[in-house]
């Protein structure tokens, strides 16, 4: 799909730790640098009206206001989002993806009641019963896509199989090229790891339309061989947190290091490193299975960070990202 064709995204306004500030901000770049992009905002309307004006930005065509009468908090559990999910940012952001008004929704709240809205509002893909969380992670060469990321902290072989199939789906349209798939294990031998990752593995070679690698080690998932690892929810996590940690010490260190008259001979260097392996510029990560395009924005993400999962949304939705999920999942399924 062509990048100007025009898109409207649903972004819940309220939820995540910055609150609307942080949200608006992203939305004001986003707008600035996407002229076919349109805003939908789903929260307080007398609170996002205020804002906006103090960001030199009103209600338009481009940008229009939705009103929710209540926020969900960082903490809530699937449960408590499905008893009050109804009237909030987030269930207004998704249900304008359900009506069609609206080609995705982004939101920096709760991870297990956006998981659990997403399923209740818009149902699920045909053959999957819950949705997996995928992220980019700087690599080598390009970028690695990792899931599931936390949305299913226990996966079976078949539950990992289906996220085989959705992530090389998804990264296949992101990238625009058919993807390499890894199982994230503790070797690369046929014979090491639990039995459900050897299963897993046996499923996912037994597809021929998946381009499978075999076997990952977490210190092999950077080095650019592979663009999709597979892994349960909570070995990804940490994998996650992990990678995003790590990236901050380095950045950190190497600032320290090349302190002082030094920094100057390597400003631009370290400035392309910083741009690389900076967790902000990477933020967002698709909640793969439900029928229509969500995004999860880190709950703590900047202005930055939350503007990057409103581009991969946009991104997602210009390139039919449900339409391909569900011809990939009809045939491996």
């Amino acid at each position: 799909m062509s990048a100007d064709l025009q898109v409207c995204v649903a972004v819940d306004a309220m939820s995540g730790d910055g609150g609307p500030e942080v949200a608006l901000g992203a939305v004001c770049q986003a707008l600035e640098e996407d002229a076919s992009l349109e805003i939908d905002l789903v929260g307080d309307k007398a609170v996002l009206h205020e804002l906006l004006g103090k960001m030199r930005l009103h209600e338009s065509s481009r940008v229009g206001l939705v009103g929710s009468r209540h926020v969900l908090p960082m903490d809530a559990d699937p449960a408590r989002a499905l008893r009050c999910g109804q009237g909030s940012s987030m269930q207004g952001a998704l249900e304008r993806v359900g009506s069609g008004t609206c080609a995705a929704a982004v939101s920096g709240g709760s991870t297990g009641a956006l998981m659990a809205l997403s399923r209740h509002v818009l149902g699920m893909l045909p053959g999957i019963e819950r949705p997996a969380l995928m992220a980019a992670l700087p690599a080598r060469n390009a970028l690695v896509w990792a899931l599931d990321l936390g949305a299913n902290v226990g996966a079976d072989a078949r539950r990992l199989y289906e996220f085989a199939c959705m992530g090389s789906a998804a990264a296949g349209v992101i990238s625009g090229r058919q993807p390499a798939v890894g199982l994230l294990n503790i070797g690369s031998e046929a014979s090491k790891g639990p039995d459900v990752v050897r299963e897993a593995a046996r499923l996912i070679k037994s597809n021929r339309n998946l381009n499978y690698q075999g076997f990952v080690e977490a210190d092999e998932v950077f080095d650019g061989r592979i663009d999709v690892v597979v892994c349960d929810g909570f070995a990804g996590n940490v994998l996650l947190k992990c990678a995003e940690g790590m990236a901050r010490f380095m950045l950190a260190r190497f600032r320290e290091e090349v302190s002082g008259w030094r920094a100057g001979l390597v400003r631009r260097a370290v400035n392309r490193l910083h741009d690389k392996l900076d967790p902000c510029r990477h933020n967002g990560a698709p909640l793969l299975g439900a029928r229509g395009i969500v995004i999860k924005s880190h709950g703590s993400a900047c202005q930055q960070g939350f503007l990057s999962a409103i581009q991969l949304a946009a991104l997602e939705a210009r390139r039919n990202l449900i339409p391909e999920l569900e011809e990939a999942l009809w045939v491996s399924l």
